[in-house]
Order: C-alpha cells, then sequence, then structure tokens
C-alpha cells in the first residue's frame, strides 16, 4: 500500500510541476491581511468605481404578475372620479351573486385567480415576505422571482436575506441549490456586499444536529454525516475572530456544503452570478452525444488536446481580467481564505495525532478544489488557497523569482502535505473508488461503509454491488439486523420513495428465477432494499432527534396531476406528497401517528409507520401504492366526506379532534358547483366545520410544485400556513423543541367543560407570516446582517 501511495505521489507531483496547466495569478496582499483588515478591505468595494457597477432591476413589480399587497384595493374609475355613477341595488345583487360569471381580470381585481381545476384561490398571500419564502422555488421563471425579492428586501430586508439562506439550508430549510444561487445572483448584482460579509455562513458549523437532551446536556457524539461540516468550536486552533467563534456549534452542521461557494465562484468568473444566470449549463457539463454532437466533435486526439489547452488559456485570461474588477478580486479572496484557513485548521488537527480531534475534521479537503480540475479550471482560485497556505515562496520553490513555479510548488506542497492527508483520513470514498486496483472489477482498498455520507451511498450503491458485493451485502444484512448504522439523514423523502417502489417491483425470491440475470437482479434488488431500508431509518431517527411533533396527520395529494413536473432526479410531486407524508406518520407521536390520509376522487385513510410499524420501507411503498389513486383532486371532500362526518359520528368532543392537518400537494384543487363556484376550497371547509361546531384545525398548505403560486390562504386567515420545497428540513419548523422560536400569538378565552363550569383556556394563533418569523428565527440565521 505504501509503495502504491509513492508512485502515486510521485506520478502527480510530475504532473503538477511540468504540466502546462495555467496556474498564475497575480500576486495581491489582500490575501495576506489579517481577517479585521481584511473585512475593511471588503467593506472599501462601495468606495470603488473602476469597473463595478451596480445593476439595476425593473423597478415595477406587478409586470410579472406579483402582486402588491398595498395595491389590492379596487380603484375607482375615472368617470367615478368625477360623477356619482347610477346605482341599482338589483344590480348589485346579481353581481355580487355567486351565479355571477367572473373574468380573469375582475377576480385579479380582488387578489384572486382559479387553479387549473377551477377552483377560486389567491394570487398573493398579501405579504411580500410570505410571498418569497413560498414562492422560492427553483420553477419560478426569473422576472416574477426579481420581484418577489424586490418586494420582500423593500418589506424588510434582513427577514428577506434569511429566507435566501433558507432557500439553501439543507437541515433546517428547502435544501435547494439552485433557486438559492438564483438568489445569491440577485444579491450580486443588487447587495454585493451583503452576500461577501455573510458567504462564510454558507459553511460554517452553526446549525446543532440533535436537540439538548431533557438534562440540557447536548449529545456530542460526533456522527460524521456526508457532506457536511462539523467542527469543534471551541478548538483552541480555531483561526477565526472571537466574534464568528460564538455562533460555532459543536460537532454542528453548515446550512450548505464548501461546493457552493466554489460554484459561487464559478459562476462570477463567467458572468453568470446573476439572478437569471445559466447556472445548470456550467454545473452540468457533459459531451454532446447528439448526432450533430457527435459529427462536430474532433476525434483527432492531439488536435482534441489542443483545442482543450486553448480553452484553459482563454478562460485563463478570462479570470485576470476579472480579477481587475472590484467584486470578482473580493468574492476569490473570500472564498480561497474561507478554504485555506479552514484546511490549516484541519491539518493541525491531524498533526495532533489524537483521535478525538480526528472526528472534528471539517469537509473543506473532500470538497477543495482538484489541480485542473472542474472549480480549478474555472477559477484557478487553486493557487490563492496554496498561496495563502504556503506564503514564503524560497520555503517550497527552488527558484527565486519566478512566481509561476512558485504557485506551481505552492499547489504540489498543499497536495502532498495537507489535501491528500486529510481526504485519506477523512475516508473520502472517492479516493478508494478510483485508485487503481490489479484486479479488474475489484475495488483497490477495503471500504468502510458506516463512514460513506448518505448522498455518496445513494450515487454509488450500484458500483458497491458491482465490485464488492459480498462485502457490501454483509454490511447491508447489519445494518438491516441494526448491529451497523448507515447515513441517510441528507436524503429526500421523494428520492427514497422512488427507490422504493422501483426496487419492490422486482422480486425478492431468487429460488424463482429461471436465468442467470434474474438471478443477479434478483440478488441485487435485495441488497438495494436493505440500503434503502437503512437510508429511511436514519432520516426517521434525524426528525425524532430533532424534536417533537403530537396531534397531527398529513393529508396527501395522489391525484393525476402530482405525476408531473419530472424533477432532474427522476421524481415527481406525487413522490415527495407520500414521502413527506409517510414521515410525518413516522415521527408523530401516537395516537395521532402512524396513518395519513390520501385523496383524489375520494379520501382514503392508510394505516402505515410510526414506531409499532416494523416493515421496511419498501413494504410501506408498497402499502401505499395499493390504496386508490385517481385523476380528481377533491380536497374538500377529506373534511366533508370523512374527518368531520367520522366524528360527529362516534361523538368526538374538540378535545378527541387533531389539532394540525399537513396539506402536501400541488394546490390544485377542485372547484366547487352551484352557489358555492366562486368561494375557494378554504371557505367552504371554514364553513363546514363552522356548520359543525368544531373548530377548525391547524392547516399547513405544502406546495410541491414550484411553478404554481397560486396561495391556498392569505394572511386574513388565521391558524394557516404556507409551505413550499421537497425536504424535510421544512418540517423541523412545526416540531417541538427544535431549537426555533415560538411566534405564535396567544389569546385567552373562557370556556365551559364537561361539568358547566366556566374555564379560562389559552390557545395560540398562527398566520402564514407567523410560520415564515418562525422558519428564521433559528440561531442558525441569527448571525446574518445587512451592509448594503
Amino acid at each position: 500500500m505504501a509503495s502504491e501511495e509513492k508512485v502515486e505521489s510521485a506520478a502527480m507531483q510530475h504532473s503538477i510541476i511540468n504540466s502546462t496547466f495555467p496556474v498564475h495569478l497575480p500576486e495581491d496582499l489582500a490575501l495576506h491581511l489579517p481577517e479585521t483588515k481584511f473585512q475593511e478591505f471588503v467593506e472599501m468595494l462601495l468606495d470603488d468605481d473602476d469597473g463595478f457597477d451596480f445593476i439595476e432591476g425593473d423597478a415595477t413589480a406587478t409586470a410579472d404578475g406579483t402582486v402588491n399587497s398595498s395595491n389590492l384595493k379596487r380603484r375607482a374609475t375615472s368617470e367615478a372620479e368625477s360623477t356619482r355613477a347610477q346605482k341599482s341595488t338589483f344590480m348589485e345583487g346579481l353581481r355580487k351573486h355567486e351565479a355571477h360569471s367572473r373574468t380573469k381580470e375582475e377576480l385579479a381585481a380582488e387578489n384572486k385567480t382559479v387553479t387549473e381545476n377551477a377552483d377560486v384561490t389567491n394570487i398573493s398571500a398579501k405579504n411580500p415576505l410570505v410571498d418569497l419564502f413560498y414562492d422560492l422555488s427553483a420553477n419560478v421563471a426569473g422576472d416574477k422571482l426579481e420581484g418577489l425579492l424586490d418586494n420582500a428586501w423593500d418589506e424588510d430586508a434582513l427577514m428577506a436575506l434569511k429566507i435566501i439562506f433558507n432557500a439553501r439550508s439543507i437541515h433546517l430549510g428547502k435544501g435547494d441549490r439552485m433557486v438559492a444561487y438564483q438568489a445569491f445572483g440577485w444579491l450580486a448584482e443588487k447587495h454585493p456586499l451583503t452576500l461577501l460579509t455573510n458567504l462564510k455562513w454558507l459553511v460554517r458549523p452553526v446549525i446543532q444536529k440533535k436537540v439538548l437532551a431533557p438534562e440540557g446536556k447536548a449529545n456530542i457524539k460526533s456522527e460524521q454525516d456526508g457532506d457536511f461540516d462539523m467542527v469543534n468550536a471551541e478548538s483552541k486552533d480555531t483561526p477565526t475572530d472571537e466574534t464568528e467563534k460564538t455562533h460555532h456549534v459543536r460537532f454542528g452542521v453548515s446550512h450548505g456544503y464548501w461546493k457552493d461557494i466554489l460554484n459561487l465562484l464559478v459562476f462570477a468568473a463567467n458572468d453568470e452570478l446573476k439572478l437569471r444566470g445559466d447556472h445548470k449549463s456550467l454545473l452540468n457539463q457533459h459531451p454532446d452525444t447528439t448526432a450533430e454532437g457527435m459529427r462536430k466533435r474532433e476525434w483527432d486526439p492531439v488536435k482534441a488536446k489542443d483545442l482543450r489547452k486553448a480553452k484553459t488559456a482563454k478562460q485563463h485570461e478570462r479570470v485576470l481580467q476579472k480579477l481587475k474588477e472590484p467584486f470578482y478580486r473580493r468574492l476569490h479572496l473570500t472564498v480561497a481564505r474561507l478554504f485555506a484557513t479552514q484546511l490549516k485548521e484541519d491539518a493541525a488537527l491531524l498533526k495532533s495525532g489524537k483521535k478525538s480531534d480526528l472526528n472534528e475534521l471539517s469537509l473543506a479537503a473532500k470538497w477543495a478544489p482538484t489541480f485542473a480540475g472542474m472549480h480549478d479550471s474555472h477559477t484557478f482560485v487553486l493557487s490563492s488557497i496554496a498561496e495563502f497556505l504556503f506564503p514564503t515562496p524560497e520555503e517550497v520553490c527552488p527558484m527565486e523569482g519566478n512566481r509561476e513555479l512558485y504557485l506551481k510548488s505552492a499547489r504540489e506542497a498543499y497536495r502532498r502535505t495537507i489535501g491528500s492527508p486529510l481526504r485519506k483520513a477523512l475516508s473520502v470514498v472517492e479516493r478508494d473508488i478510483t485508485a487503481a486496483s490489479p484486479v479488474p472489477n475489484r475495488f483497490a482498498r477495503d471500504i468502510n461503509y458506516e463512514r460513506i455520507p448518505s448522498l455518496a451511498m445513494d450515487r454509488y450503491t450500484s458500483l458497491f454491488i458491482k465490485k464488492d458485493f459480498e462485502k457490501f451485502a454483509e454490511y447491508t444484512k447489519k445494518v438491516a439486523e441494526g448491529s451497523a448504522k448507515m447515513s441517510g439523514a441528507t436524503l429526500l423523502p421523494s428520492t427514497l420513495i422512488q427507490k422504493a417502489l422501483r426496487v419492490g417491483s422486482v422480486s425478492m425470491d431468487i429460488t424463482q428465477q429461471k436465468t442467470f440475470a434474474a438471478v443477479k437482479a434478483s440478488a441485487e434488488a435485495k441488497v438495494t432494499r436493505q440500503v434503502i431500508d437503512g437510508q429511511w431509518n436514519a432520516l426517521v431517527q434525524r426528525i425524532r432527534d430533532s424534536g417533537t411533533i403530537e396531534s397531527s396527520i398529513s393529508v396527501c395529494d395522489v391525484s393525476g396531476s402530482m405525476s408531473s413536473p419530472q424533477f432532474a432526479d427522476g421524481t415527481t410531486p406525487m413522490d415527495s406528497a407520500i414521502g413527506l407524508s409517510l414521515l410525518l406518520a413516522e415521527v408523530t407521536a401516537p395516537p395521532f401517528g402512524g396513518s395519513f390520509i390520501t385523496f383524489s376522487d375520494m379520501p382514503t385513510v392508510i394505516s402505515v409507520g410510526g414506531e409499532q410499524d416494523t416493515r421496511g420501507l419498501v413494504e410501506k411503498a408498497a402499502r401505499i401504492q395499493q390504496s386508490p389513486w385517481g385523476f380528481n383532486t377533491d380536497f374538500v371532500a377529506v373534511f366533508e366526506d370523512l374527518i368531520l362526518p367520522m366524528a360527529i359520528k362516534n361523538n368526538l368532543k374538540q378535545e378527541d379532534m387533531v389539532k394540525q392537518i399537513f396539506v402536501f400537494s400541488d394546490m390544485q384543487f377542485d372547484a366547487a358547483g352551484g352557489t358555492e363556484r366562486w368561494t375557494s376550497s378554504f371557505k367552504r371547509i371554514k364553513g363546514k366545520y363552522a356548520a359543525s361546531g368544531f373548530e377548525m384545525p391547524k392547516l399547513i398548505f405544502w406546495n410541491l410544485a414550484g411553478g404554481n403560486t397560486e396561495k391556498p390562504t392569505t394572511m386574513d386567515d388565521v391558524n394557516t400556513a404556507l409551505v413550499s420545497g421537497y425536504s424535510q428540513g421544512m418540517l423541523k419548523v412545526f416540531l417541538d423543541g427544535g431549537g426555533f422560536e415560538d411566534t405564535e400569538e396567544e389569546e385567552v378565552e373562557v370556556v365551559e367543560n364537561d361539568d358547566g363550569v366556566a374555564e379560562l383556556v389559552v390557545k395560540k394563533k398562527m398566520d402564514p407570516l407567523t410560520i415564515v418569523n418562525k422558519a428564521v428565527s433559528h440561531d442558525a440565521y441569527g448571525m446574518l446582517k445587512i451592509v448594503d
């Protein structure tokens, strides 16, 4: 093994020092400034006028369909302003009657529109912050998103900034990096200093993985989870200032991951760090395999190599010019310093030789740019990182005064003494699976599967089955038995549901298979099934560790419209609805846990999930798939035909009723008929509860189709919430003890108990803004600040 690593090291050193890959960047004294001085340098950005211009957006907010709550009142006509119009009580009555046909324009004047199934709904929640929180998704058009961001920033800039970070937050928010990149692009255009100042909070460990134990002591067991950093904030070697350290959480995780800040730098290097930037094309650069692409491809290896060199040289020249721009220069230096300071700290922890210190390593080394890799080829930032770590040329470079050779030597010194050792200590799985093996279709090194992050496990499961079947199968068997652990807490429920439904269709009975291919598929499906079950259990446990939830049940939309659109990972809103509904059933305390309601043509109650349900995810998903699915979206029927009739039939008391209902849907509800034609689903449900004598539960409308931004309720509708996204992270907002402030208003009511005695009862009220405030009330957002 040692000789193998020596050969690998020698080969890499040769390639770095002798490579023609451009590494030169001009010397910048700001790279080595003390932290406080560097922040002063960053804040000088607004004083610079050498090529940095603020990009002013379109000032109008209504052209894109965004509704400003201050303009919701119907304006009188110019004729009405000059003369008193004749009125007829009879005609006014007809126009207000439900039988009166409404045009799109007439509805819009009242902040109304209709769903795809003709139900009446709302254009705006009547609050810019709620609109941004609900609508912020990757499917929202640029013009629409710009209006949302502008309006929210004008309403409350700090809240808007927190909502942007919430969109990226994997553990506390939507975990949607692409829409977050759009919003960060908007910040770069309009509030660049605020972006630069807060960039570090994407990667700092500011989120507690587990809530405090009842006795007030944190569970500080290190559990290296995948793509997110865990750092001991109390380490004496931490190079950050005292103010910053106060926000660090021991063994905490971050909102994003280290690659986020590299991606933002890639966008900026290509003039795409903006709201309407082409982010996907830059991140997903694959060879054109179409017939036209194959025809145009250069097949001569020498010419192809020359073309690649020319492309890299052109990008290098582009970056040299970009470094003359004040904003890009500061962004480049900020990213380089964030990586370098963390790598320096991690190297010190590794050098200590203490096992406890190894548990405190961050994942900066895993995501640091690789020599001539994607991020390095676009930004060449590895030169600045290496220069920061090895600031004295004579210590690493044999030739004085040769800056190009110095940067190459610094890069090699970083790789040899910091990067590779840290990646080895972190057991970065990519390092193991790419190592050259003398045996075909076998890994050269043993892989510790318990240390593999959830996203990597999801990505490489088929490879593990192919190249290490026996050992991997033994590991998954131990996971199923409970004697081994598997990471899965950061995977989306929709991803696991889709896989569970797919693998559930493959027979597990090898004895019934008649061909070798069928036997092989059956054996592989069994292992995959154990992987999925293990990942689901890890996800459920993470939510349980984050807090508790009671008296809640979900309503899962399984109508035909939920089968589209299909997202980049192959999942649909249906997968998200089932996954989140099942997750809620798993974590809700008895007696309300262990069930949820599906609706399409007619509502159906499914008993699945919860601590008493010992089935694996594949079996649970198969059970859900057996429920009736249709093409209608009759949401009101859940209450009209199921919940209220059941409560009346069984003589339930108010305290027996469920207190909170989550609605996982695309919100395209069916219209009513007759006299209720122009009423919304929410208004009809509210009326039915009032008629029955029961108090309506809190309704959390969770939108799973980001392109549809109509709102089922507004700020006027008490005890409702508007949420969107596909991540379980948002579910933590509704957990008790999850680290979020209780922002619900309290009111005292006098009620009569069973004995006829009057009692004072404290009840909590919420509206859509209440939940927005709560979602960003976590301490992990407390350090964000507005600078410009």
